[in-house]
């Protein structure tokens, strides 16, 4: 599966405008746990958390850096920068900075991290090896890359539903880059790839319960599956949340209902011999 044309531009773009809404996805935080509690971080450490979104996994990982360390999130969205910053300067973390970066162009030096992580994005990235080559580039030799993904099944029936319902209004489902790297196997061959040694994978698998058909909409509404609604009519959106919730009434009739996140987490170690990856 490829990007296509132009989509890492739309998808920036994208993001942009999900900004301030965008943690109230509501199983954003907990794969954020589960894959901060995979990243190897000790005091005095220096992390890098690329593609940080609103800052997620490093806000998570920054009592750990303590005492000496420092957490740096990068981001090409600026809006989504914008939330990450409120969020550390909130909890008065002077050693948590978000920097505008493009994933696979870092502005930093070779070996300047300890540990580099990148929660939920990678598949957003249109060469997958080389942004990974370009993180091992910057941790030093012994230091680990983390990556995260997710496998097959997320959200149970609840995506295809959605893109059903959208066909019945001629709208095209988004683009879903999570299919890029839907295997513990497709994640380890990846970071091996990339050079990196003593690869290890998990796939975890968490029950992520919503509550009601709202809290269901409310993530349709707050994340990249409510995109397509923009391309729509007050009224036409207005009629297809009516038939959607009526879609997923059934599902909620005995109560809240439960949904899984199959949570891919690999890490590699950049190896101490050599310096820099060769070039192709």
């Amino acid at each position: 599966m490829t990007i296509p044309e132009g989509w890492e531009h739309r998808n920036r773009l994208q993001f942009d405008g999900l900004a301030a809404s965008y943690d109230r996805l509501g199983f954003l935080a907990q794969v954020a746990q589960v894959v901060a509690a995979q990243v190897p971080v000790t005091p005095g450490q220096a992390v890098l958390d690329v593609m940080s979104g609103t800052g997620h996994v490093a806000l998570a990982l920054a009592a750990r850096a303590l005492p000496g360390g420092r957490v740096v999130g990068t981001d090409l969205s600026a809006g989504m920068l914008a939330v990450a910053h409120a969020k550390a300067a909130a909890l008065e973390l002077e050693h948590v900075t978000f920097l505008p970066a493009d994933a696979a162009a870092l502005p930093f030096p070779e070996a300047a991290f300890d540990t580099v992580a990148c929660a939920s994005g990678i598949f957003f990235v249109p060469d997958m090896v080389a942004a990974l080559r370009e993180w091992r580039r910057v941790v030093r030799p012994g230091g680990v890359v983390v990556i995260s993904s997710f496998g097959a099944g997320l959200l149970g029936e609840l995506p295809g539903q959605w893109r059903e319902r959208l066909g019945t209004h001629g709208v095209t489902p988004g683009f879903p880059p999570t299919g890029r790297l839907p295997t513990p196997g497709a994640a380890r061959d990846l970071l091996i790839s990339a050079g990196l040694e003593d690869v290890a994978v998990t796939l975890t698998d968490v029950p992520y319960v919503l509550s009601d058909v709202d809290q269901r909409w409310a993530d349709i509404v707050a994340g990249l599956e409510g995109q397509p609604l923009a391309n729509l009519t007050p009224d036409a959106r207005a009629q297809l949340e009516v038939e959607h919730r009526a879609d997923l009434a059934p599902l909620f009739a005995s109560g809240p209902l439960t949904v899984p996140l199959p949570v891919i987490v690999a890490r590699g170690v950049r190896g101490t011999q050599g310096a820099t990856w060769p070039q192709p």
